[in-house]
């Protein structure tokens, strides 16, 4: 499923950045099933200190709460990396994401104008 590869490349682009502190929130918040997958799925971007994150995570909430989707997750994500100028970050992440998810993301009104804007050129593709 794309979503695995797409979290995946969400989590290797805020590693790979620096930003811990914001990897741990997406995943603190992220749905447990895709969660478990993902770290379960041996993908290549999965690093171990990305698994040893998401495990932490993992065990730490235990089974409690609703959690969000990978694309409710993503605008704040996105903006945020809009702002900083990684262009390049959002692109793989959009690339990984199926029609669907793409559609569903174009529905948020939290989303920044230029993220919509690149989101339609992969709409378009797709």
């Amino acid at each position: 499923m794309n979503n695995l590869n797409a979290m995946a490349e969400v989590l290797h682009q805020l590693f790979e950045a620096g930003q811990y502190r914001s990897a741990e929130r997406f995943i603190d918040h992220s749905d447990r099933g895709l969660l478990e997958r993902l770290a379960a799925s041996g993908n290549g971007l999965i690093t171990l200190r990305i698994d040893y994150v998401i495990r932490k995570s993992l065990k730490r909430r235990g089974t409690y709460g609703a959690f969000t989707g990978l694309v409710e997750n993503l605008p704040h994500v996105l903006n945020v990396w809009c702002r900083e100028g990684r262009r390049a970050a959002i692109r793989l992440v959009l690339g990984e994401l199926d029609p669907d998810d793409l559609d569903a993301l174009g529905k948020s009104p939290e989303l920044d104008p230029e993220v919509f804007s690149m989101l339609q050129l992969f709409r378009n593709d797709s």
